[in-house]
């Protein structure tokens, strides 16, 4: 049973709808032939809120309990038994997109522009000359520098490379520090 009260709105809107006899505040009364048409359809295998809603109702404001309320009265009102049971179309799955295979689109698009940083190196700041590790190590330093997602394990581990040889091409790009020891001045910090 619907306890859902109607608003002013809601029953002034009812009201004028030709499918309706009479609209209150806690109740609604529908036509017997829109009864009849919704029994067909039903029969047809219509989805019965789909037939609500293609009437001009909002199934939001008249709700689904009083849907299947009304459509029970009818039917043994109009002694119908032969119904098919409903059964709700299946919604459409939406295609979700896994870590794994985020990660693995990064990573693609991540090694495309890496492989165009070395295939043109004067886009990459090193001096011409430049064994081919470190000018694949300024690409990739140069992609991951873009804020374009990637691992760079990922990228390292593509281009056959551990992770600690890029990780000591960063720190040799990092200036080195003149640290002397004032109570061994002999003895510099490596």
């Amino acid at each position: 049973m619907a306890t859902k009260k109607f608003t002013k709105h809601a029953q002034r809107v009812f009201n004028r709808n030709p499918n309706v006899v009479r609209c209150t505040e806690s109740k609604i009364i529908f036509t017997d032939e829109f009864a009849q048409r919704v029994l067909d359809e039903l029969r047809n295998g219509a989805d019965p809120f789909q037939v609500f809603t293609d009437n001009g109702f909002s199934v939001r404001i008249l709700g689904k309990s009083r849907i299947i309320g009304a459509i029970g009265l009818w039917k043994s009102r109009f002694e119908v038994e032969d119904l098919p049971r409903r059964k709700p179309a299946p919604k459409e799955a939406k295609p979700v997109e896994t870590a794994a295979e985020r990660r693995q689109r990064n990573l693609e698009a991540a090694i495309a522009s890496v492989d165009a940083l070395i295939a043109d190196p004067a886009q990459i700041p090193v001096e011409e000359g430049t064994d081919k590790d470190t000018i694949t190590f300024a690409a990739i330093k140069k992609v991951f520098d873009s804020k374009q997602p990637v691992v760079v394990k990922d990228l390292c581990a593509h281009y056959g490379y551990p992770y600690a040889k890029y990780y000591n091409y960063l720190r040799s790009l990092q200036p080195k520090s003149e640290f002397v020891n004032i109570l061994n001045p002999h003895n510099k910090r490596k």
